[in-house]
């Protein structure tokens, strides 16, 4: 496939490990999960020292997610969001070990292990996870439900305060860095603005999350502010739309919405009233197999790029599940005559 202004008229990204680099938001998440395993506000049994954990952010990382294993082996589930990524290792952490109070390495190396032998996707994974977990702690019926349970709201509550900071402790956020040199996205974007591509984001953070690194670089105002979604659009589809199901990749949802959502309802973009003959004219950028999942569901073409966790080790999974473009990174993308 070639990338021909005569055939895409719109290019929807992807952010995390596409423009923007996962890691900040991999240490919030393992930063959460630190918090609510051991913290006596959550389900821990002592008092934690944040400018200790912000100090040894490092080590509590590269600990809980096994040096980027753990966080390799759920993206290949299909898993999307760094909050279900937390969701996920803490509810595995707690149903291996319920009463586990040190911080070991051979622990987690045991949440990965769990995790690598999972053979169930999204949305049937969280249901079973669910389960794993209710069984380990007390609770009412549907209190460790994602989404929706005490202890997602929970884990949203910690992982905000890590990742924004507060009075206490500054957020990680400014930690942020574009993916590819910063200088480069922008000659890319600007060329493909140019060129009279409209630029869309499809992205599993909520939208002030990646609202404020576009800002910080200067980026945002290369995207089309009505072909923006986020995290925050699944959430509120998911409330007005309860028989959906979960909309989140690799639902198709988000990059419906962000290639039609000035056009159609949530709830027509839900059940894909419009068909896929539109989707066509609309290339997905991705680095994820969650993102190539939600691109093929929805009928979009998609263009993977090999700066996720992976690197070049995602090729062949790229290939194999026939992506129409598999490029370097972001600014391989190249308009053809």
């Amino acid at each position: 496939m070639k990338l021909q202004r005569s055939n895409i008229d719109k290019i929807i990204f992807d952010m995390d490990g596409v423009v923007t680099s996962e890691y900040t938001y991999w240490d919030a998440a393992a930063l959460t999960v630190y918090e609510l395993l051991y913290s006596n506000e959550y389900y821990g049994k002592r008092e934690i020292d944040r400018e200790w954990c912000i100090k040894n952010l490092r080590r509590i990382s590269n600990t809980i997610f096994c040096h980027g294993k753990t966080v390799e082996a759920v993206k290949k589930l299909g898993v999307n969001t760094n909050w279900d990524l937390a969701y996920l290792v803490f509810c595995i952490s707690q149903y291996l070990d319920p009463q586990m109070d040190s911080f070991e390495d051979w622990h987690f190396e045991s949440v990965c292990m769990f995790i690598e032998n999972i053979t169930i996707k999204p949305p049937e994974l969280y249901v079973a996870v669910e389960g794993l977990v209710a069984s380990t702690l007390p609770g009412e019926v549907g209190c460790y439900k994602r989404t929706v349970g005490k202890l997602w709201n929970e884990l949203l509550e910690s992982f905000q305060l890590w990742y924004h900071g507060s009075d206490e402790i500054p957020g990680i956020k400014i930690n942020e860095e574009p993916i590819v040199p910063l200088d480069d996205i922008k000659k890319t974007l600007g060329e493909l603005q140019d060129a009279g591509f409209k630029l869309a984001i499809g992205t599993g953070r909520p939208r002030d999350e990646i609202i404020f690194p576009l800002e910080k670089w200067g980026l945002l105002s290369y995207f089309d502010e009505d072909s923006i979604a986020t995290y925050d659009d699944v959430c509120d589809a998911e409330k007005i739309l309860p028989d959906a199901g979960q909309l989140a990749k690799p639902h198709p949802f988000i990059f419906r919405k962000a290639a039609f959502g000035d056009k159609y309802e949530d709830r027509d973009i839900a059940n894909d009233e419009f068909g896929k003959i539109l989707a066509k004219r609309c290339l997905v950028v991705g680095d994820a197999p969650s993102d190539l999942m939600a691109a093929k569901a929805g009928g979009f073409p998609f263009a993977a790029v090999l700066t996720g966790i992976e690197g070049e080790k995602a090729r062949g999974y790229f290939e194999e599940n026939q992506a129409e473009l598999i490029l370097g990174s972001v600014i391989d993308l190249k308009i053809e005559e």
